[in-house]
This record gives C-alpha cells, structure tokens and sequence, in this order.
C-alpha cells in the first residue's frame, strides 16, 4: 500500500487501471507504460453481509452491501490513487459478475461518471489491453442487475431454507437452485440404477471369407424379415440413453437360428460405397473444456477452470515477456474473431501443407440454450505459439490443457477428414447379415485432433472387394450372450452436459456447483473413474425438496429462471419482478415445509465392529468419500477402518516391506486420492509413501534446507516438492504446519541442492 501511495505522489496524473487478480495486474502492467498505474482489487470488493440476510424483502427486495475486510485494508491506497488520477479504467473480467465488480467499486470510491470507464478484453495481450483503452464505456446496469437478481436469489434461498434442513435433517447443511437441481439428478440416477432389472440377450454374428482375401465379420441384421435389433431409447430425467436388446431372447432361438444357417449359402445381395466426410468440433467453450479435460486429463470441473484462469491471466515466458495464453474461459459462445481465423489458417498452412486448410474459414452456428454475452470461443491468444514452443514456461497441468486448447483450435480451422466408407447386406436362406468397413482416405482436422469418439474407433475397419452376387464361404458363426445395462453413472462430464443441455446454471456455475455439492456430502466422486454416487444424506435432502420445494429442484422452472434473468441482462423485465416471481411461491412453500415436514435426521449407526485403538463400539458414518467406520469416541479417539463401495472392510494388502521409521510391515490402502504406502502401526506412525502407476513405491524427495524462517514459531523452512509443484514448509512439521509458496525462480535458485 505505501507504495501505491508515494506513486501517486510522484507521478500525478496518470490513469488508474482496475482488475480483479494480482497475476492480472503483473500482466498488464507490463504491456502499460508509466502514464498508467494497474492495481488489483484481490476479486470481489462489496458482498452481502455473511451473518444477515442483507435483503429488505418488504422494501423491492433491496439489497445492502458490506465491503469486504480484505477490501478494507487496500481502500485507502485506492482511494488516494482513484483521486489522483486523471482517469479510472475499471478492467474486470467480461462478464456479469466482473460487470457488478466495476459497479461496486463506482460505488466505494466514490467515482463520478466523467471521471471512470469500463473496458473489457477478451485476451490478455498488448494490442487487446491497448485497443480496449480506445473503447471506454460506461456500466451497462442491466447486467449488474441481472447479477445482483442471482446474488440475492441464491441468498433468499439460502437464509430461508437452510433453518428448516437444520431442523428437520441436520445442523449444518445448506441448499441452493442450481446445486440441488445437480443433486437431484445423480440422486435420481442412483435410483434408476437400483431399480433396474438385466435382461439376457443375443446377438450372432458371422465370419466370412472371399476367396483370396482375409476374411471379415458382418452381424446378423434380419431373421424371417423381422429386424433383429431392439433397441430403446429412453429420455430419463436430464439424458437420453439407449439399451440395447435384440429379438433373440434366449439360448433355444439362438440354436434354432445356427440350424437353419448351418446350411445355408452366403450371397452379396446389396452393395453401398460412398464417400464421408466428417467435420472437425467447434472451439472451446466452458462446458466442452470442462468435458474433455475431464475425459482426457482427468481434471476436475474445478481444477480445469483454475488451471484455465491462470493461462488467461498471463504466463512468463522468460525476457520479462509475460503475456496471456488463452482467451477467456469463461464463455457460451463458439464465435471467433477473422483475425485469429486468418491467423491459424497461416500456421496451418506452414505446419500441414494447403490441402490441410478449407477454401473458406469454417463458421460454427448455434450457442448453448440460453447463452449469454457474445464472447468468442477459448482459443490461444495466437496460433503461433505452439505448445511445444513454450513448454518449458509452463508447470505441467498448464502444458496439458494449453495443447488441449491450441489443438481444438487448430482443428477446427482445418479441412475435413474424409473417409470412403462400404456396407454389404449378405443374404443366408431367411437371414440377412450387414457388414461395415471404413478406410481415412483424407486426416483433415485429425492430423491435429481426435474427440473422444473419433479415438475409441479411429482403426479402420477393412472389407475385400464386394459386388452383388459375390458368394462367401463361412468359417464360423458367432453367438454371443448380452445383458442389458443401467444408464452410467455421472460423473463431472456427464453431468455439466445435462445440466447444459437444459439451461441450468451458466458458464461460470459449473464447477463451483459441481464443487459445492461433493464438499457438503450430498455427492461423493469414487476416485478411480470419478463417477459419482448419491450419499445418504443427499438423497434424504432431496427428497424433502422434492416434496415441498418441486420448484428448486424442477428443471425446467430453474432453467426458466436462467431465462428470465438473461431477459433482465438484455433489459427487458425489471430484475425485481424476476425475484419476486420466484420468491412468493416459494414462501408458501416454506410454509408449508415447516408444518408438515418430518424430521429425518441422518445419525450415525452403531455397528458390531471394535475399534482397533480403544476396543470401543464403532460408529457407521457416511462422508464425501464414502462410508467408513469411525470410533464412538471421537474426537477422542480417532480409530477409523475404511469401506469399499459395498460397505465391507477394506484389507490392506501386504507389501513385504519395513517401515524405515519403527519396523513394523508397510501395507497398501485406498484413501481418497488413491492406493497409497502406510505404516500397519497406524495411528501410532503416520509414516506414508506415494504409489507409481507401477505399483512401486515413489522415494520421498528430502527437503532443502533454507535461510527462511517460519512466520508462527521461527523454525526453519524447508523447501519440498509436492504435487503441484515446489513450497516451504516448517521443518517442525508436524506440530506446526505452516506451509508458503515460492516463485519458479527460488525453487529452481535451490533446486541444484536437492539430492532427488
């Protein structure tokens, strides 16, 4: 703060730049020259207050605004800088929630119209900074609006429902329109999975042969001219899913179909070749990034938008060149600037050859329902940079997503894959068989990019030469035996699409809401695939909502809600209306709620097992990772045992290996990230080793001593690596825990003495 002070002092006059992050400020600070001072906010400066409702519902639902303390402390170093400056440019983020920051800060600085702008940037680079600049505008107040209509929905929400879940379930607990919309879905999930019932049934197949090439397989398609195939498609809840059966019930039809083939010539009676091309995705947007980063890296809805952001507000790249990577992520729209187009069709071009690029820059229609401001899609801030090229700047989680977004891009300006594709009907006595094959004829887009799709089936499937008439020879027929399966469970990607595809929530409440309901044990994510289960207390609070509050957890009346508060954006309907259209009913409802609601409490049950600390009766509990057991005791006793997803005790496993702390056997557990290495005298040694993907035990990195001192108790601090990179710790881990971060470039100073 002193600082910002004495540069006012110095240097009157100069511009004030406002953004939200202090990696903002680095960035731009750096493309800005000293007519211009930049200072960040640390994120949202006024908020409602966190012990009151803060909204006068007697008076239009008005709102009051506390600033918050981390604001407090920067306020006086901004206000001395706002009045020295000859202007304010209020640079938060392109959207409603960085448009209702610009509006608080008008507010707690006391700005006047004349003296402020606000300026947007969909990139973080010097010509986007630079031309914002150029581009002032004032404060669109519908859009503040609409984000102040959402705040104090989600807070009316939750003061007046959270009281009654504390009294009728457990204390503690919360509820909002999007997460409990979220839970619903994977509680009702869960429900069909239980409630479904297996079906057998077959399919036959045939391998054939022309004579002088390898032979092939085609499936069996008709029987006595009845189609074979039967499967149904059934739309439940937010997803349509199909389950396949065929007509072939059991093993006896199966026997009675082989007979009657077992004689029967092979015939090429229709023959269909022709050409397919298949065009590459469109772009990024937030809940496709947040999909295939899940599919492909295995990144959380959560980790994927932090990483995201980190990459958008700008990376060093060495020679003080510090500049944003990718455009912002938080977006609906698949749109793209012709300067990026023709841009990423010059590198296509020196990368791939010209037959790789479309005679025309591809234009992808169509946004998400209910889609917002007209962002563009994420894409990098410049095709040239490759990710190899700046590989060397980047921590390992930004390296994987940054190639996922440079080839998506990529792609999408490129040419389109072709493939000359046959399918044959081969006629046998009363069955027909079909036979497909494809071959790539041109990569296009998929020199640069496969989707997931594309991936599982990308060998081509290849057939001799066919004409009608050609007969075949039959090696053998193939019966195989099926059974129908439930619907998949969600996991992150599946269900940001449900949600997506019905209108609930925006671009930037996927992942706190996905977050939100697994942190407060509604969900829980199994580590190993990341599908997610409803808990016992989730399914309870969504059967109370189900039952008094059919609006909070209906889709289409919370996707309508996100409708009507786009029409406030757009200016079109007073944000008041929108609130107390919701409001009233759900008032009745809650009434309602608290009369007639039974209680239903989630308690822990006693169980028959003995905790092996103190012998006492151990307690069934249920948390965010699943069901274990815990001590009657605790927080006395902290005996635990944990439980597999069928509830029975998971067994360590036996390794053969000391612990090079008191001796006793090293045993394998499962804990919430995973198999991990752990002493078998747990609690009493707490000693733990890391798991390789070989099932190898990973050395533990000893630390680098350092100058530094711990700020709680002055002990040394050392340098470790952990997961996410290196940090300090307190060498008096672990009665005191202090931990700090270090720059790439302390880290690296250091690294030369790290004997690992």
């Amino acid at each position: 703060m002193p600082k910002g002070k004495g540069e006012a002092k110095k240097r009157p006059g100069r511009s004030l730049v406002l953004v939200e992050s202090p990696t903002k400020e680095r960035t731009i600070s750096r493309f800005l020259g000293k007519s211009f001072v930049v200072r960040s906010t640390y994120g949202h400066v006024r908020d409602l207050p966190e012990r009151k409702m803060g909204v006068d519902e007697r008076n239009g639902f008005e709102p009051t605004y506390v600033v918050l303390s981390r604001t407090k402390k920067l306020l006086p170093a901004l206000k001395q800088l706002a009045n020295k400056s000859k202007k304010v440019y209020l640079a938060t983020d392109h959207d409603r929630e960085g448009e209702s920051i610009a509006w608080h800060l008008t507010r707690i600085l006391n700005l006047k119209e004349s003296a402020f702008q606000r300026i947007t940037f969909h990139e973080i680079t010097p010509e986007a900074v630079r031309e914002s600049l150029h581009s002032g505008r004032a404060i669109d107040p519908h859009l503040v609006q609409a984000q102040q209509a959402r705040r104090i929905l989600d807070r009316l929400v939750g003061y007046r429902l959270s009281p009654l879940l504390w009294a009728k379930i457990k204390r503690g607990l919360s509820a909002g329109r999007v997460q409990s919309v979220a839970t619903r879905l994977v509680a009702e999930r869960d429900q069909e999975i239980q409630g479904f019932s297996s079906e057998e049934y077959w399919t036959v197949g045939a391998r054939l042969e022309k004579e002088g090439f390898p032979p092939f397989e085609a499936e069996l398609e008709l029987w006595r001219n009845e189609k074979i195939d039967e499967g149904r498609s059934f739309s439940l809840f937010a997803e349509e899913y199909r389950v396949r059966t065929t007509r072939l019930k059991s093993s006896e039809q199966v026997d009675g179909v082989l007979e009657a083939l077992g004689s029967a010539g092979f015939l090429i009676s229709e023959k269909q070749a022709r050409e397919v091309r298949r065009r590459a995705a469109p772009p990024f947007i937030t809940s496709s990034l947040q999909q295939e980063a899940s599919h492909r890296l295995s990144f959380s809805s959560d980790r994927t938008m932090r990483v995201a952001q980190s990459l958008y507000e700008g990376v060093e790249l060495g020679h003080r060149e510090r500049v944003g990577l990718i455009t912002y992520m938080r977006t609906d729209s698949t749109s793209l600037a012709s300067s990026a187009q023709g841009e990423a069709r010059e590198v296509i071009g020196s990368l791939y050859g010209a037959s790789y690029l479309p005679d025309t820059p591809p234009v992808f229609q169509g946004k998400v329902r209910g889609a917002q401001e007209a962002h563009e899609a994420i894409r990098p801030t410049t095709s040239r940079r490759t990710p190899d090229s700046i590989a060397v700047h980047l921590s390992v989680d930004q390296l994987k997503l940054y190639r996922l977004v440079w080839q998506r891009f990529i792609a999408s300006q490129m040419a389109d894959a072709v493939y000359d594709t046959v399918a044959a009907d081969i006629q046998a006595g009363e069955a027909v068989f079909h036979a497909t094959g494809r071959q790539l004829k041109f990569p296009g887009y998929l020199k640069v990019y496969r989707e997931v799709e594309e991936e599982k089936s990308q060998n081509d499937v290849l057939l001799p030469p066919l004409e009608v008439g050609d007969s075949l020879r039959l090696l053998e027929l193939l019966p195989r035996s099926h059974r129908t399966a439930p619907p998949p469970r969600y996991h992150e990607a599946s269900l940001i699409r449900a949600l997506e595809k019905h209108g609930i929530g925006r671009p930037s409440t996927y992942a706190p809401t996905l977050k939100t309901i697994v942190e407060r044990g509604y969900v829980r994510v199994e580590p190993k695939d990341r599908r997610m289960f409803i808990t016992s207390l989730g399914a309870v609070v969504t059967e109370g909502l189900k039952s008094f509050f059919k609006e909070i957890v209906d889709l289409s009346f919370t996707a309508k809600v996100e409708e009507r508060l786009d029409d406030v954006a757009e200016g079109q309907c007073a944000w008041q209306e929108v609130v107390r259209d919701f409001y009233d009913p759900f008032c009745r409802s809650l009434q309602v709620a608290q009369m007639q609601m039974k209680e239903n409490r989630i308690e822990p049950i006693r169980s028959e097992e003995k905790c092996p600390v103190c012998g006492k009766v151990m307690l069934l509990r249920e948390s965010r990772f699943g069901k274990y057991l815990s001590c009657s005791q605790f927080p006395k006793c902290k005996g635990k045992i944990s439980l597999d997803e069928h509830g029975k005790k998971r067994v360590p496993e036996e390794t053969g290996e000391k612990c090079d702390k008191c001796g006793l056997p090293l045993v394998i557990r499962v804990g919430r990230r995973g198999r991990f290495l752990a002493c078998s005298g747990f609690p009493r040694c707490i000693n733990t080793f890391s798991l390789g993907p070989d099932g190898k035990k990973i050395p533990q990195s000893q630390p680098v001593e350092t100058t530094e001192k711990c700020k709680k108790c002055s002990s040394p601090m050392w340098l470790r690596k952990g997961k996410r990179g290196h940090f300090l710790a307190c060498s008096a881990y672990p009665r005191c825990r202090s931990t700090a971060r270090v720059s790439k470039e302390f880290a690296d100073s250091l690294s030369s003495k790290d004997p690992n």
